[in-house]
């Protein structure tokens, strides 16, 4: 824990897994985006308000808000959006360098897109994934994405994956750390969306409106940057 006799500012990481495009029909992409924009709002918020409240953490110097992201079509590109109005540094974690990662995505919008988000990044990694091993390239994404994040935000349907790297694979491996999650659950075919806090490795959370009150993001926050472990599991469940 940061010394109170240097404080410092807080530092918020947020990492992003979620489902591509493909599987966000156009209704469900007009319900999803505000709900996005509102979880990177309340997140900056908590942050702040623990900042200006600790005694470890400077007061007067500006909170770093950063959000990790591999960029993908769908999940990944609307939480930088997101991100990115509420104040985030974007920081890329691509799986291959950009030109081989290009390849990800459909000539004409989809890599439009793709190029326009890459340019607005604050910061781009290309970790040394090969296209002959794609499947173990998106998983080290995962994991980078998971070893940075003091939260994780999944946009996910719920079901089990289909194979390492998936976005189910991900938010297993961010229970396993002990890396709590904000699951935003879509319904493939409605525009339906829910929102549950896992944490603690719990999968079993129930669907609840715990998460539209303020105070549970300063819950979850304090657990994750391990202010108050004890009191985590009451504030982000008190509504269960």
């Amino acid at each position: 824990m940061t010394n109170p006799a240097d404080p410092k500012p807080v530092v918020l990481t947020v990492g992003i897994t979620g489902h591509r495009a493909s599987a966000l029909t156009a209704p469900l992409l007009e319900t999803l985006a505000p709900v996005v924009d509102e979880v990177f709002r309340k997140l900056r918020e908590a942050a702040l308000n623990i900042q200006e409240k600790e005694e470890a953490f400077s007061s007067v110097t500006p909170a770093e808000l950063r959000l990790h992201t591999g960029l993908a079509s769908g999940a990944d590109q609307i939480a930088a959006k997101s991100a990115r109005s509420s104040g985030y540094l974007v920081r890329a974690v691509l799986p291959f360098e950009p030109d081989e990662y290009r390849n990800d995505f459909a000539p004409g919008d989809e890599l439009d897109e793709f190029e326009r988000e890459l340019e607005a990044a604050d910061e781009i990694v290309a970790l040394p994934g090969a296209r002959h091993d794609a499947e173990g390239a998106y998983v080290l994404v995962g994991q980078n994405l998971i070893e940075a994040a003091d939260v994780l935000v999944a946009i996910w349907d719920g079901e089990e994956g289909h194979g390492p790297g998936g976005t189910a694979h991900v938010v297993e491996l961010a229970l396993k750390s002990s890396v709590p999650v904000i699951h935003i659950d879509i319904n493939r075919g409605s525009d339906e969306v829910r929102m549950r806090a896992l944490v603690g490795g719990d999968l079993a959370a129930p669907f609840d409106d715990s998460l539209a009150d303020p105070d549970s993001y300063q819950g979850l926050l304090r657990g994750a940057l391990k202010l108050s472990e004890a009191d985590v599991d009451v504030e982000v469940r008190k509504k269960a």
